[in-house]
């Protein structure tokens, strides 16, 4: 605690003192028990008075100490004056002591000496009556009590003043101490990067840091003093088994699990749960500690996915060497048998040829898993692309009886890229378009601009559609749901779209039908 503000304290303590003995003062004197005292009254009051005006306007305390002292001793002084009553001096002493709560031996000092001389003077002129009963011997023993009491008083101003020091001194380390660690808790609460969030014992938020608003999107105003849900509904009743056990002084450290922004959507979270004890070792409440893992989980699938696709590539590798020298070779013989026109097994022979062929798809789709291979990269215009594959399906979505809807704008959409690469990825995907209609049914066909230099080309179809469980393992090689696929074709897609890169995003409902978004950063318009 500052000095100054001390002394204001001690200060406002002498003056209420001075103000209580006014009031006592003033109130016999209204009652006609002492005569002659309004002068001392009225002093006192206007002393009051002012330094009351002094004190509101913040004069140095120093000023107003001294003010004080002068006049809690005029005020001692008058009354032994107005009243002729030789007790009365016992308030020099009583004075002494009152200035001791200062702690100064110097204050103290000046008026013990001052006191001495008032004391003095008063008994030789004013109290005659008292020379009369008293001689010499006792007046000494008298004035030697008097300095033994002033300067005990002065002796144990000194000793509460070292002490005072003392237990100030070790209070204003605590303080800086007590300070210091609060100063480094608010500012780790403040610039932590982690979503912290503190909750009482109803689930109502207490206080949040700038990096909860920003990773889940409610503001501080509206945070405090409110449950906000932070959990999916569908993970409500974990979350409720994790609040049983935090309650009862348990944590749960670094565990991952879906949370649930302001938006309703949802992100990847590593999450501590901690409960906060008091002095007694009770919960009074819990802290939240979140950690936006979503790029991390991204970044581990892609990890996955690229030593899928290597494996597949090695794969590849040895099937392209293994398979395709014997396959040559009955190849050979089989267009031999074939070229025989009145052979009896030529159903049979174009049935293996069919399969060869077949087989010569499946290790070309493997071969594309493989080392990159060179791409005839060049700028094309992606609208002339969709429309050549157009083209090449409408006979058979006619012979089928699928509606075709084209939304292909007017304006020339330029891509960077091996054009052949992106035939590639739309074939596969209207050709698992049309293998998912099982009757009549339409297909659409969209080009469109996409935020931030991106165009989307999204084919969509009114199929039975895939669950959610399909789409998660669609880019997984050799997954399939067809009877006659290799599992290879979503596979290849996404890697010549990230090859691009690009990116696929499907949306799929059981019944209803399938969209696939293929993005793609656009070169230029026109």
């Amino acid at each position: 605690m500052k000095h100054s503000t001390i002394l204001r304290k001690k200060n406002r303590f002498v003056l209420l003192i001075l103000v209580a003995a006014t009031i006592f003062h003033t109130l016999i004197n209204l009652l006609g028990l002492i005569d002659d005292g309004q002068l001392l009254t009225l002093s006192s009051i206007l002393f009051c008075i002012c330094i009351g005006i002094l004190t509101y306007f913040k004069i140095d305390e120093r000023l107003i100490c001294i003010l004080l002292a002068i006049e809690l001793n005029s005020f001692v002084v008058l009354i032994n004056l107005y009243f002729n009553y030789t007790h009365h001096l016992v308030l020099f002493i009583l004075l002494l002591f009152i200035l001791a709560i200062y702690h100064s031996f110097w204050l103290n000092f000046a008026m013990m000496s001052i006191s001495l001389i008032e004391f003095y003077f008063l008994l030789k002129f004013h109290y005659e009556p008292f020379s009369k009963f008293y001689n010499s011997t006792d007046m000494t023993i008298f004035f030697l009590i008097f300095i033994f009491l002033a300067v005990t008083g002065i002796i144990q101003s000194n000793y509460l003043n070292y002490r005072w020091k003392k237990v100030e001194q070790v209070a204003e380390e605590k303080q800086q101490e007590l300070l210091s660690k609060e100063g480094y808790l608010h500012l780790f609460f403040e610039n932590a990067k982690d979503s912290i969030a503190v909750f009482d014992l109803e689930g109502r938020v207490v206080a949040v840091n700038p990096a909860f608003e920003k990773l889940y999107g409610w503001r501080k105003e509206e945070c405090i003093g409110n449950a906000i849900p932070l959990v999916p509904p569908e993970n409500l009743a974990y979350a409720n088994e994790r609040l049983r056990h935090l309650l009862n002084g348990e944590s749960f450290h670094l565990f991952e699990t879906k949370d649930m922004k302001k938006d309703g959507t949802y992100f990847d979270a590593q999450v501590t749960l901690s409960p906060i004890l008091d002095d007694e070792g009770k919960v009074i409440a819990t802290s939240v500690i979140t950690r936006d893992i979503s790029y991390k989980k991204e970044a581990e699938q892609m990890r996955i996915q690229s030593e899928k696709l290597k494996v597949a590539g090695e794969i590849a590798a040895g099937v392209a060497h293994e398979i395709r020298n014997p396959l040559t070779v009955i190849s050979g013989f089989v267009q031999m048998m074939n070229n025989e026109q009145n052979s009896p097994y030529t159903y049979y022979t174009n049935l293996i040829n069919a399969e060869i062929d077949r087989i010569n798809l499946i290790i070309s789709e493997f071969l594309v898993l493989s080392k990159p291979h060179s791409k005839q990269v060049r700028d094309f215009d992606v609208k002339h692309v969709v429309s050549d594959i157009l083209l090449l399906f409408k006979p058979e979505l006619q012979m089928k009886n699928i509606c075709l809807l084209e939304d292909i704008p007017a304006n020339n959409i330029v891509l960077r890229g091996d054009s052949n690469q992106i035939k590639q990825v739309l074939i596969n995907l209207i050709k698992n378009a049309i293998e998912a209609i099982e009757t009549d049914g339409t297909i659409r066909i969209s080009i469109k601009e996409a935020e931030e230099g991106y165009c989307a080309i999204r084919v969509a179809d009114n199929g039975q559609g895939m669950s959610e469980e399909v789409i998660q393992h669609i880019f997984e090689p050799f997954y399939t749901t067809k009877d006659a696929g290799t599992g290879l074709g979503m596979m290849i897609s996404e890697k010549i779209i990230q090859e691009h890169k690009g990116w696929i995003e499907i949306n799929s409902i059981v019944g209803e039908g399938t969209e696939i978004s293929i993005f793609l950063e656009m070169l230029s318009e026109s």
